[in-house]
């Protein structure tokens, strides 16, 4: 299914490593970058994930690469050479590297104890996000409703929803747990009747609760998801479905994806793929230098 929106069109780096340069042509839907460790992948992503987080390369990042430069489909285009206002972009960048948070005791004392990692942090800022899309979604029933639409369109405008609940029941139905269809935050219940938060979970399970919820509250809208190593901690049968997952929920989103996992590609996905070595140009000049 064709997307329709504004997306990537091309990822050109200049100087990677002061000696690669590289051309990235993208598709509007599923793509995905793979290379052996030290390829420069990982380096790219993050790249543009910085860029689109904050609008410039982040210092650690900047030595890396001379330039990086994002072409749009509406022959728009952004470098890293000027900062810029990333807001004007409807992309998600989605970190899933549980790292502890800096100043971490101070975070977690001020959010009652539910933040002390980076998933947690992510999961936190959600939270907000979920309960605006479940007022949202409330609001379109009653107004459908009281302009006295058929039952199957007012049910209609909860599919969305109802997927992204039993996609993420069907994940954690091995640990007994279910996402709470009741509640307008994000909580669940496990086969005891305990209510445990999204912070109680698993890395693992932070992790596909990110990236699912993330999708869930552009509500269908075109938007462009950048994703480094999303496999990190997932079951393999969770790094398997992972995109078609994604997909269903928003098939008008644009996936940008840096992976190691066969997993991730194998239901299909393999004509996605992009090799670091098929797109990498090398400056014979610099390199004998």
């Amino acid at each position: 299914m064709a997307s329709t929106g504004v997306y990537i069109r091309k990822i050109r780096v200049e100087g990677l490593w002061g000696v690669y340069d590289l051309e990235w042509e993208l598709g509007s839907e599923v793509n995905i970058l793979a290379g052996s460790n030290g390829s420069g992948k990982s380096t790219i992503l993050r790249c543009l994930s910085d860029m689109f987080t904050t609008g410039s390369i982040a210092p650690s990042h900047r030595g890396r690469l001379r330039r990086l430069t994002v072409e749009f489909t509406d022959g728009t285009a952004v470098g890293s050479e000027a900062a810029f206002d990333p807001s004007v972009y409807h992309i998600s960048v989605v970190n899933t590297f549980d790292t502890m948070l800096q100043e971490s005791e101070a975070v977690y004392k001020l959010s009652d104890g539910s933040v002390a990692t980076y998933l947690d942090w992510e999961l936190y800022k959600l939270q907000n996000r979920y309960l605006a899309y479940q007022l949202e979604v409330g609001k379109e029933v009653i107004a459908a409703l009281q302009a006295g639409r058929k039952t199957e369109e007012v049910q209609g405008l909860t599919d969305r929803k109802v997927l992204f609940f039993n996609t993420i029941d069907a994940l954690l139905e091995a640990t007994g747990k279910r996402i709470d269809r009741d509640s307008d935050t994000l909580q669940f219940k496990t086969r005891y009747g305990m209510t445990i938060r999204p912070h109680q979970l698993s890395s693992g399970e932070k992790q596909v609760l990110i990236i699912l919820t993330s999708v869930l509250v552009q509500s269908g809208r075109p938007f462009i998801m950048i994703m480094d190593e999303p496999e990190i901690s997932l079951h393999f049968e969770w790094q398997r479905r992972l995109i078609e997952d994604v997909r269903r929920l928003n098939p008008h989103l644009q996936l940008i994806v840096a992976t190691h996992s066969p997993a991730v590609v194998m239901n299909g996905w393999t004509d996605r793929v992009t090799e670091m070595s098929d797109i990498v140009r090398t400056d014979e000049s610099k390199t004998e230098k």
